[in-house]
C-alpha cells in the first residue's frame, strides 16, 4: 500500500468537480482512500504539485507516430504521400517493436494512461506492439488497422483473412480492437463481415468519419450513400464504436449515430494541422452523443494531451473545466473504461498523473494547463499504482 500526498483534482462519477490538499492511498494498483485528512504512516510527497487522472487518449496512430509535422493541403493525399508509405514499414516485426517502444514511452512520457491506439497494418506486428504496450502496463485499446482497397497492396488484407485475424486477437486479448480504417479503403464484405465477428466477441469498433469534404464525395461515389448509413448498413455503429473526427456530420447523420449508441473521437489539433474543419461540440450535446478526446497522432502534432485541450479550447467555446472532463471521465466514458478509470475514486485504478501547476483556483489552474499545458509540466505518470514514467 502507498499513499500519495498532493493537491488533488478530479471529477467524479457525479460529474463533480473535486479539488483539494490531500492524500490518496493505494493499493494492489486500486485507489483504497481519499482524504483531506493525513493518512498515518510513509507517502510519497508531491506536495507541490497537482495529482490528475490518468490523460486519455480516444484516438491515436502508432504506425505513424514517426511523420508528426508531415504536411499536405488534402487527407487523401496525406495519406498516399506519408502514411502509407511509413505503414508498410510497420510489415517488419523489428520495425513495429521498436517504434512500439518509442510509441509507449512517449505516451507514458505525456502523463496519457489510457489510449485507444491504431495499429500496424498486420496481425503478428500488432501482436508485437502489444507485447511491448504490457511492459508499459497502461490501458490499451488497439487492433490492426484493416483496409482492403484503394490502398498499396502491401497493406490490403482478404475479407476471409481479417475474420480469421480478428478472432484470432480476440481469442486473446481482451482490449482487442476490431481497427477499420475508413469507409474509403474498407469494402462493404470487408467492413460487414468483420462486424459480425466484433459483435461475436462484443469487441470495441474504431474508425474514422466525416473529417473532410473531400473523403465524404468518395465514399458517396463508392457505396452511393452517406458516411453513416454505410457503417449502419455494414452493423459498423454499435454502443461500442467510436468515430474520430464527425466535423461534416448532418442531422439525419448525427441521429443516426446517437440511436445507435456510438461515441465520437474528437481531434481538434488534427482537425486545425489538415484544415478539415471544426467539430461542433453543441451538435455533440443536442444529440446526446459522448465525445473525448484524441491526439490523433500523425494528423494531430501534439502527443501531450494537455497541447491538445488547448485547440479544443479554440475550436469550440468549452470551459477549461468542461475540456478537463472530455480529457478523463469523458474519455473513459467513450472507451467504457468509467468503472475503472477516468476519476480518482476508491475501487478505481490507481492511474493518475503527477504535474506541475500555476494557480489559486480551480478554474486558474486548469486554465493555465489547458493554454501552457506540455509534456515539461509532467512529473510523473502512474497506472494501476505502478510508476511507469518519472522525472
Amino acid at each position: 500500500m502507498t499513499t500519495y500526498r498532493g493537491r488533488i483534482i478530479t471529477f467524479t462519477d457525479s460529474r463533480k468537480i473535486e479539488d483539494f490538499e490531500g492524500y490518496m492511498q493505494v493499493e494492489h494498483g486500486i485507489i483504497k482512500k481519499l482524504s483531506k485528512e493525513k493518512i498515518t504512516g510513509e507517502y510519497e510527497d508531491y506536495r507541490d504539485y497537482l495529482i490528475l487522472p490518468g490523460f486519455i487518449d480516444t484516438h491515436v496512430h502508432l504506425p505513424q507516430v514517426a511523420i508528426r509535422g508531415k504536411w499536405s493541403d488534402d487527407l487523401l493525399k496525406w495519406l498516399e504521400n506519408y502514411v502509407f508509405p511509413e505503414e508498410k514499414r510497420f510489415l517488419d516485426e523489428d520495425y513495429a517493436r521498436k517504434m512500439s517502444r518509442r510509441f509507449f514511452g512517449e505516451l507514458v512520457r505525456n502523463g496519457t494512461t489510457s489510449a485507444m491506439v491504431y495499429g500496424p497494418p498486420s496481425r503478428e506486428s500488432t501482436e508485437a506492439a502489444y507485447e511491448i504496450a504490457d511492459e508499459y502496463g497502461i490501458n490499451v485499446f488497439m487492433g490492426q488497422t484493416l483496409m482492403d482497397m484503394n490502398v498499396p497492396d502491401e497493406l490490403k488484407t482478404s475479407t476471409k483473412k481479417a475474420v480469421e485475424d480478428v478472432g484470432y486477437m480476440a481469442e486473446r486479448r481482451e482490449n482487442y480492437v476490431l481497427t477499420l480504417r475508413f469507409a474509403p479503403s474498407c469494402s462493404m464484405e470487408l467492413m460487414r463481415e468483420t462486424a459480425k465477428i466484433a459483435k461475436l466477441y462484443d469487441l470495441r469498433i474504431q474508425t474514422h468519419i466525416s473529417e473532410q469534404k473531400g473523403e465524404i464525395e468518395v465514399v458517396k461515389e463508392i457505396f452511393n450513400k452517406g458516411y453513416a448509413n454505410v457503417y449502419d448498413t455494414a452493423g459498423v455503429l454499435t454502443p461500442k464504436t467510436v468515430l474520430a473526427h464527425g466535423i461534416h456530420l448532418s442531422e439525419e447523420e448525427l441521429r443516426l449515430i446517437s440511436s445507435r449508441g456510438s461515441k465520437i473521437a474528437h481531434c481538434p489539433s488534427s482537425n486545425f494541422f489538415l484544415h478539415s474543419g471544426v467539430m461542433k461540440m453543441k451538435n455533440m450535446r443536442k444529440h446526446g452523443i459522448s465525445v473525448g478526446l484524441g491526439s490523433d497522432i500523425a494528423g494531430g502534432p501534439y502527443i501531450n494531451m494537455m497541447e491538445v485541450m488547448r485547440d479544443a479550447y479554440y475550436a469550440n467555446p468549452l470551459s477549461p473545466m468542461e475540456i478537463f472532463r472530455l480529457l478523463t471521465l469523458g474519455g473513459a466514458e467513450v472507451l467504457g473504461i468509467s468503472d475503472v478509470t477516468g476519476t480518482l475514486e476508491p475501487g478505481k485504478y490507481g492511474d493518475f498523473t503527477i504535474v506541475k501547476y500555476e494557480g489559486e483556483t480551480t478554474e486558474d489552474i486548469l486554465a493555465n494547463l489547458t493554454f501552457y499545458g506540455n509534456e515539461n509540466r509532467i512529473v510523473g505518470t502512474y497506472s494501476h499504482g505502478r510508476q511507469v514514467w518519472g522525472k
